[in-house]
């Protein structure tokens, strides 16, 4: 790493803390970091970045989830949901796991998302629109320049195909009903319809 010991800690923090990215797992080779985080990835990472100010590579595509040393290794399979249930309440609060494990790093945990960088969940329904058109964006990503909420957004968002129509239905759930939104259900069949 061409960057000092300390410079890539805070970068590994601001990261983990602020959102600014997803780490990769060769950017967290400090022992302080280390002893501090676990790592859990759920999948080979398809799409890096990398920051010339920190000189780590980032993982844009999975998002990773950080949790305390010490939690049951079983967490590293990722959530484990009963996908016959598919009532709105079900998929909200599989949604819920979903959101906070991959989405919130970039979107916030109060789906207002970061000015210029990530766009609002929170009040977006016209943008994300039908179920289907959720889903698509959702399983395939975007690029390119958007308009959410009057403001302009040029970024990428990884694809997230990789997750099953259950997760994906349910994380869209979650983003429709929640924060003010209502805006219905999405159906794991939505998701199929789209891939």
């Amino acid at each position: 790493m061409s960057s000092s010991p300390n410079r890539s800690i805070l970068a590994v923090v601001a990261a983990l803390f602020l959102g600014s990215g997803c780490i990769a797992a060769e950017g967290i080779d400090h022992p302080a970091v280390m002893k501090r985080w676990d790592m859990n990835y759920y999948s080979k990472c398809s799409s890096w970045l990398y920051s010339q100010s920190s000189g780590v590579r980032y993982c844009a595509s999975p998002a990773f989830r950080a949790r305390p040393m010490g939690t049951a290794d079983d967490a590293d399979a990722g959530p484990q949901f009963d996908e016959t249930k598919t009532d709105k309440a079900s998929l909200v609060a599989a949604g819920e796991t979903v959101y906070g494990n991959v989405c919130a790093a970039c979107h916030q945990a109060d789906g207002k998302g970061q000015e210029g960088m990530y766009p609002p969940l929170a009040g977006a329904g016209e943008y994300y629109g039908s179920p289907q058109n959720h889903a698509r964006i959702l399983v395939h990503g975007l690029n390119g320049e958007i308009q959410v909420l009057g403001k302009t957004y040029n970024g990428a968002m990884p694809a997230q195909g990789h997750m099953s129509d259950y997760e994906l239905a349910a994380v869209a759930t979650y983003v429709r009903s929640s924060w003010g939104n209502d805006d219905g259900v999405v159906m794991p069949a939505d998701v199929k319809a789209v891939r």
